[in-house]
């Protein structure tokens, strides 16, 4: 029987609690074998003001995965570097499980945006996209899409690195495992 496996890809700089519910309510749906967290090397469509080396990243994310219970890692994009295309990482896992259900989760910013994704035509043929609301209550998609519509949380990485940097208060935007782990290694302060 084919696997299926959800990729959750982005930043994550720094992930925080609507990453979290947005991978929870997922998960919870699709109820997958596999679910990669797939931090990005350099998102083609994203500004990079306040860039992160991705082994802190990659720490925060898997203390993410510790507190949710489920999760694994995909290393791809962050070992490629360069820009992160996410058709060359669908090649990437498809390569790796050739008979794979592969579901892709984005936010509304990103399904707003598909006619820019590189080769977006033929990704479509490989996977099944997993559109999340994200700065609206119920998003439309397409109809060989899915839509999940999750609890609206309005928090942005770019408030969280923000508040950091402004010595402000960001308990309960993150983790406190996240939290934790900005503090100890003095992130995002300047």
């Amino acid at each position: 029987m084919a696997k299926s496996i959800v990729l959750y890809g982005g930043q994550f700089n720094p992930i925080h609690i609507a990453h979290m519910v947005v991978a929870s309510e997922v998960n919870a749906f699709i109820k997958p074998d596999v679910f990669y967290f797939i931090p990005s090397f350099i998102s083609p469509l994203k500004e990079h003001t306040d860039y992160l080396e991705g082994r802190y990243r990659v720490d925060m994310i898997q203390s993410v995965i510790d507190d949710l219970g489920f999760g694994r890692i995909c290393l791809n994009e962050i070992e490629r570097r360069g820009q992160s295309y996410t058709y060359d990482t669908v090649m990437y896992i498809l390569d790796k499980h050739p008979d794979a259900k592969l579901y892709l989760v984005i936010g509304t910013d990103q399904y707003n945006q598909l006619h820019k994704w590189f080769k977006i035509n033929e990704l479509k043929s490989y996977i099944t996209f997993v559109i999340v609301n994200r700065d609206k209550t119920t998003q439309e998609v397409e109809s060989e899409m899915l839509s999940i519509t999750i609890p609206r949380i309005d928090i942005s990485s770019t408030l969280i690195r923000k508040r950091v940097k402004n010595k402000e208060n960001i308990q309960v935007l993150v983790s406190p495992s996240v939290e934790q782990y900005i503090r100890e290694e003095g992130l995002y302060e300047s």
